[in-house]
Order: C-alpha cells, then structure tokens, then sequence
C-alpha cells in the first residue's frame, strides 16, 4: 500500500517537482501523510468543539479554552526559545500574512469559520455603549503589541473575540528605540520587562497607513480601534517643544481614531518621566483643548502609572486627577503602565533575573494587584466620572473581574497573549459571564465598581 501510494505522488508531479519527489521514499511519505492528517484531524475536532451549543458550562469546568491549552502545551516551549522581539515581530508577520489572506478572499467567512454562531457564548450580556462607541466585548489589546498600525482590520474584524484594541504608543517624530537587546522574559513570574524606548514610524506614517486601511476595508468589523500617543524618544525635546510635539501627533491622528489616548506616564525621558506632573499635565491639557476647540474631537483619555497603594501613592494620584477633571476635555483614564523594576514584587528566582537586567518597566500577573489598587483610587477619587480601562496583569477572567468590580468598565490584555496566547480573549470573556453569574448579574454594567458602591 505505501508503495502505491509513493507512486500516486509521483504521477502528480511534474518536471522539476517530479524530479524532486522521485527521491522521496516511502518513510517521508508516510510522515507528510501522518502530519498532514493531524493537522486535518485537530482542525476537524476544533471546528466541531466550536459548534457545539454553548450550555451553562459549556466548556465542561475548564479554565482555559483548547486553544489556550494547545498553545501553552505545544506554542510557549518554542516561543520561550526565541527572542521575545523576534517572536512579537514574527506574530505581527503572522497576523499580516492572515489580513492579506482576508483582503485576497473577502467573501471568505473566516469569522464564522473561527467563531461560528453555534458556539456563540451564553450568559449575562457583556456588550456597553462606552463614549457613544459599542464594545461587544470588554476586552482589548494593550498599546505596545502594534505600535505601527499593522493589524487594524483585524481589530475592526474582532478576531478571536477581540472586543477592541489600543494601537502605538506612536510620537510625533519616528524614533528607533532603544538599542537590544531591549525586552526580556522571565518566565518563572510570567512576566516582561520592557525598555524598548518607543521605537515607531511616527505619527505620519501611521496616519498614512491607517487612511489606507480605511480606504481599502471592507467594511466588515466595526470594533474601535484608538491611538496611543507619547512623547518623541528624545530627552533634548522639553518645556514647550514637548508640548508642541505631543500636540502634533494629536493633531496628525486624532481625527483617525475612535480614541486618543495621553500616554503621559511613558518614562522616555532622562528624568525618567513625561507629563506625570501636576504642572506639566496641566501645561499639556490646555494645549490639547486649544486644539479641540470649535471642532469635534475622540474621546480623550489619559494614561497614569499605578502610583503605590498608600496614602502618598494615593494623594499624588489625587492630584493628578485634579488636574485631569479641571482640564473638561478628559473622558477616560488607562490605569496602569508599565512598574518600574526595582519596585515590583518577584520571586527570588524572578528578582535575581530583573537584577541581571537591571532595567525596564515590568508588566505581567505580579503588577495586577497594584493595578487593582490604582483603579480602585481613581474611581473613589472621581466618583466614577472617568471611564477607566484597566490594563497590567489582566491573564484570566478573575483578573479582569477584579479589575471591573474596582471600577473598570474595558480591560486590556498584552503580556497575558505571551504565556497563555489568542485563545485568552475567549476565556476570559467566558470566564466573566460565569462570574457575573455567579454573583447575579445580568449585565456587565452592574459589576462595574461594585466594590466601591
């Protein structure tokens, strides 16, 4: 039978395929045959998986989905192996190669095929009306995945149930970062430390490409995509200048984007900080309402560190908020950038690795909990009057729940996708209509700050 079957192979080839097959032996056929049928097989038994009727408990207790599994079982060993900008540039090609096999079959139903209706999750409704934008699903992509605008259309298209997405931080001026090795993991705290230093192709470029993508799209997907922008990687641009240069991008992308969002906490600078000053912040916010004035604008949000859980913490983040709701242009908060190394909690295995690193800012589980706190604050000081995304930490359900009972109505995922992968998107929106559930809500809407009320 094998030998028929290395026959067969031959007779379809031609020429130079021909010649090549003509040396492949039985062995190498029976391994492509096995492969090839695996691949088929588990492409078969997810697509029957996905079309099953989603019940109560539907995935039959587990925490995590079988995409999840597979990519924590078979994906993270090797992605571990590879050099963490390497392997995020390598995903971003991967995505590019899945938007231009969209664009090429658009009649293609590719969101049916990877999320058909059959499997359509069942419980409290998660979909709100945020700024006049609808989020059919709470959770988004954190800044820092697609700094350059690459993937939108599949944002738009709410692939693997992304409910929204967060691109750059982008500067006005095109910057290339930091010199790498520049990002680093440290998988024994499933965390990143990051100091990549703002490497983007700046605003213009980015308002280039994001006018194609318009202009070519579609039309299918409406999820909001916004920008996130910062100050130009150059400490020599300061006072007014700075100004003038966030406002630029502003200016450049705001009428692109479905928000813009203040990325005042980057430290990019040589004193390690933007316009996380009370005096600076208010200096920028007048700049940016100047700009807005006569006109529509996005909503606009602002971008704060987790500032520490204690009283001090707390009285600087107060001040902060002063300036923000003093300022009447500000509709949003995004809590919380990056911690610093030297203030995160690891292990001991963990801090010995980010001693030898000696810098960057950490994101990961270990900064959810001050994340939480941060979030926390905020929503007491404002009475709810800021709409808060909460990002840092957010790698399952039952962090983003605490996010959202702090006062958070979108959380955002990043480092999340690098230890546990797309299928995270779906397990923690399904892991949040159990938990409202749970504790008997039949809205989204009704856990927001709960714990706070």
């Amino acid at each position: 039978m094998s030998a028929r079957w290395v026959l067969r192979c031959e007779s379809w080839t031609l020429g130079e395929t021909h010649r090549r097959w003509s040396h492949v032996g039985t062995y190498e056929c029976r391994r492509l045959f096995k492969g090839v049928s695996a691949v088929g097989g588990a492409a078969l038994g997810v697509g029957y998986v996905q079309r099953l009727p989603k019940t109560e408990d539907h995935q039959m207790a587990w925490s995590q989905s079988m995409s999840t599994r597979l990519y924590t079982d078979f994906a993270l060993p090797v992605v571990l192996q590879t050099d963490p900008e390497t392997a995020h540039n390598l995903t971003l090609k991967c995505g590019e190669a899945l938007q231009a096999f969209r664009s090429l079959w658009p009649s293609l139903p590719m969101e049916w095929l990877l999320s058909p209706p059959e499997g359509r999750l069942q419980g409290p409704e998660l979909s709100q009306q945020v700024w006049g934008l609808t989020f059919e699903s709470p959770v988004g992509i954190a800044a820092g995945f697609d700094k350059n605008a690459l993937l939108v259309p599949l944002y738009r298209a709410g692939l693997f149930g992304l409910g929204f997405a967060e691109i750059g931080s982008v500067s006005a001026k095109p910057a290339a970062g930091n010199a790498r090795p520049r990002c680093w993991r440290i998988p024994s705290d499933d965390v990143v430390v990051n100091a990549m230093g703002l490497n983007n192709e700046g605003s213009d470029a980015l308002a280039q490409r994001l006018r194609e993508m318009e202009a070519t799209s579609s039309g299918q997907g409406q999820r909001p995509v916004g920008v996130n922008i910062a100050k130009t990687h150059d400490p020599s641009i300061l006072g007014p200048a700075a100004v003038e240069d966030f406002v630029q991008s502003f200016r450049t992308l705001s009428p692109l984007a479905d928000f813009v969002v203040l990325n005042v906490s980057c430290p990019n600078t040589t004193e390690g900080k933007t316009f996380e000053e009370p005096d600076a912040l208010a200096g920028l916010l007048s700049a940016v309402a100047k700009e807005v004035r006569g006109r529509a604008k996005p909503p606009i949000l602002v971008k704060l560190m987790a500032t520490p859980d204690s009283e001090e913490g707390r009285r600087s983040q107060k001040e902060l908020l002063n300036v923000i709701e003093a300022s009447g242009i500000v509709d949003g908060l995004v809590i919380s950038n990056t911690i610093k190394n030297p203030e995160v909690q690891l292990s001991p295995e963990g801090r010995a690795a980010a001693d030898a690193i000696g810098k960057g800012g950490v994101s990961g589980r270990v900064i959810h909990q001050r994340s939480v706190a941060a979030i926390r604050s905020a929503y007491q000081a404002t009475g709810g009057r800021l709409t808060i995304i909460g990002v840092g930490g957010t790698d399952s359900a039952e962090a983003a729940y605490e996010k959202i009972r702090a006062g958070a109505s979108l959380v955002e995922v990043y480092t999340g996708l690098v230890y546990k992968g797309p299928g995270l998107f779906q397990d923690v929106q399904t892991g949040l209509r159990r938990l409202l559930e749970r504790d008997g809500f039949n809205h989204i809407g009704q856990a927001i700050g709960i714990d706070i009320k």
